[in-house]
């Protein structure tokens, strides 16, 4: 494990360990949720594991079900709130190359509204672009056999 990837790096498990300020928002024995520092949008919410877990394979099943649960209500509540939210994206970076930038693992949960000036940018020419089905079934060839093990 790398430094960036080490507990007593955490920004997170400080915010965990009240050594760094928090505006928490829900809290239970498996996650916490609160307010992003660097938000896309007002609202914008992380909700993270209670243990380190810097990748999302180092956080258990039962704990990745309960973040998807927990970010449902948080949707509806901003859904409910006065912030801006026509719509909510749901988004985990796992890895650098994903952009990931903290290395506990953590879902983000943004409120968007139509004009917000956000999005993901990338090249038509190479996103996006229809596969041949032959392809699609190697693909799925080679990702089952990986699933195997």
């Amino acid at each position: 494990m790398s430094t960036k990837e080490a507990k007593e790096n955490c920004v997170f498990c400080k915010i965990l360990n009240k050594e760094l300020p928090v505006s928490m928002i829900y809290e239970d024995e498996q996650v916490a949720v609160f307010v992003d520092l660097f938000p896309v949008n007002e609202g914008h919410l992380l909700i993270i594991p209670k243990y380190h877990a810097p990748y999302m394979a180092d956080v258990k099943t039962e704990t990745l079900q309960h973040m998807m649960a927990i970010a449902q209500k948080m949707n509806a509540a901003l859904r409910a709130s006065k912030f801006p939210c026509d719509g909510v994206n749901l988004f985990l970076a796992d890895g650098e190359a994903a952009q990931q930038e903290v290395f506990h693992s953590h879902l983000h949960v943004y409120p968007r509204f139509y004009e917000d000036g956000f999005g993901f940018k990338y090249d038509r020419s190479r996103h996006f672009v229809e596969r041949e089905r032959a392809r699609m079934d190697e693909i799925a060839l080679e990702l089952k056999k990986a699933m195997a093990g």
